[in-house]
């Protein structure tokens, strides 16, 4: 294994500063690629990294894709207003919209973090200027895809996977009572399935994970463990599950045996 030595950790840093946001794959290949393919462990890698980075308020973290598995990773700045210090090529009315479209995704009455493309153009039109036109916001919402902040997914607008690795603290701070973790893999969730008998949420991808690892090809809640035959979902053109239908009584000894 490869030493963490200081010019190939510099050249790393510098080519996550530069680059903000990209897949582990692509990660990895840089690494590779500036160790001359006899590269050190990724974690040791983000460990170095980041000890390096913590001067500059700055972080390497990841997100895993809720329905593939793929992991992305963004560089973030862990003082600043997240949207703003992230969103900078945007003008004051950009990320207004954004901001705004954001929070109306996050919290959807139904509880699927999805709002419908219609709606989203709606909305973003009326935080812009008198002579802001559909067309303006249509555009807006594509340039916040084309950055990851936002995802289009058969007509609904979602957070995107910039969002879910950036705006993480930003979220959880203030809107708490939206939140939602994956009980598997314990990244926040916005789309999935809910165990009907205890409330715990899974992602897709988690989801999947579990029912291939048993026997009978059937999906347990790794919290309670009841076997969940037709479980509630949530997600963008999905039934919806109502942040107040959520159940709040997970007993405390699943609790602990969640802590341990």
């Amino acid at each position: 294994m490869a030493e963490l030595s200081a010019p190939e950790r510099q050249m790393i840093v510098q080519w996550c500063m530069s680059a903000q946001f990209f897949s582990e794959q692509t990660l990895q290949e840089t690494i590779s690629r500036i160790y001359d393919d006899e590269a050190p462990a990724l974690q040791d890698t983000v460990d170095a990294v980041n000890l390096r980075l913590t001067r500059y308020s700055l972080e390497l973290r990841s997100s895993m894709s809720q329905t593939s598995g793929e992991r992305m990773w963004a560089l973030i700045n862990t003082k600043a207003d997240a949207i703003a210090t992230g969103a900078t090529p945007y003008s004051p009315t950009l990320l207004t919209i954004l901001k705004h479209l954001i929070e109306q995704v996050y919290t959807d009455q139904h509880g699927n973090f999805a709002v419908d493309l219609h709606t989203a153009v709606r909305e973003a039109t009326s935080k812009g200027s008198s002579s802001y036109s559909r067309r303006d916001a249509q555009e807006a919402i594509d340039w916040f895809c084309s950055d990851g902040w936002l995802q289009v997914t058969n007509g609904w607008v979602v957070l995107g996977r910039r969002s879910c690795i950036e705006l993480q603290a930003y979220l959880t701070d203030g809107f708490a009572e939206y939140m939602r973790t994956c009980a598997l893999c314990k990244e926040m969730a916005t789309q999935g399935v809910m165990c009907d008998a205890c409330g715990a949420f899974i992602h897709p991808y988690c989801a999947g994970r579990l029912s291939e690892t048993s026997k009978a090809q059937m999906l347990s809640c790794p919290t309670c463990h009841q076997l969940m035959e037709s479980p509630s979902s949530f997600g963008p053109g999905k039934p919806g599950i109502r942040h107040n239908l959520v159940k709040s009584d997970v007993s405390q000894t699943q609790r602990d045996e969640d802590d341990e």
